[in-house]
C-alpha cells in the first residue's frame, strides 16, 4: 500500500486522477506598438498633460439674467409670508419663482425673479415653496407672485439702478 504524505492531496482509490499539461511560452507577450512610446519619457519626471484650452466667450452668455447685488438686496427684506427679517436665528433667503417666465430643464430662472423667504417658508417647513410648489404656495398663504415679482423689480431700480452695475432685465 503506498504511504500517504499529508499535504500532497491524494486521491481516494474510487477516483479517477485527471493528469493537467501547463503549457509555457517560450517568447514572452510584446505589447503592441499603439501602448509602446516612440521617446520614452525621462526617468523622474513625470508625463506633461495635456488640458485643453478653455476658449474666451465671444457671444454674450445665454440663459437667465443672473444679478448678484440683486440677490443681496432681496435678503436684505423681510421675508414676504412671516416678515421676519435676518437675524440670529432667522435667515432670509432669495427664492427664484418662475413668475417671469417658465425656466430650461435644470436651469434656474432669472435672479430678477427672486423674491425673499425665511429659510422656514423657502426649505423647511411643511408649508414651504419648495414642499408645496409655486402654485400652492401662492394660493396657501395669499400671495400673488406675478404681482409681487415687478413690484420687487422697480424698487430696486428705483432705489439702486443710478449705482448698480446690474443689468436691467428684459420686459416680457
Amino acid at each position: 500500500m503506498p504511504s500517504r504524505r499529508p499535504g500532497l492531496g491524494a486521491c481516494p482509490s474510487n477516483q479517477k486522477t485527471t493528469e493537467v499539461i501547463v503549457l509555457r511560452r517560450r517568447v514572452p507577450l510584446r505589447r503592441s506598438a499603439s501602448l509602446r512610446r516612440a521617446v520614452p519619457l525621462p526617468r523622474g519626471l513625470p508625463p506633461q498633460r495635456r488640458v485643453p484650452v478653455r476658449k474666451i466667450r465671444s457671444r454674450p452668455r445665454r440663459g437667465p439674467d443672473r444679478s448678484a447685488e440683486y440677490l443681496a438686496w432681496i435678503r436684505t427684506l423681510g421675508c414676504v409670508v412671516c416678515s421676519r427679517v435676518s437675524g440670529a436665528a432667522t435667515v432670509v433667503e432669495a427664492a427664484h419663482t418662475n413668475a417671469l417666465g417658465p425656466r430650461g430643464i435644470g436651469q434656474k430662472t432669472s435672479d430678477f425673479s427672486a423674491i425673499p423667504l425665511c429659510s422656514a417658508h423657502h426649505r423647511e417647513n411643511l408649508d414651504s415653496y419648495h414642499l408645496l410648489g409655486e402654485k400652492k404656495f401662492s394660493h396657501t398663504h395669499g400671495i400673488d407672485l406675478h404681482g409681487l415679482v415687478p413690484e420687487l423689480q422697480s424698487r430696486f431700480w428705483r432705489q439702486y439702478a443710478p449705482r448698480s452695475s446690474a443689468v436691467h432685465p428684459v420686459e416680457m
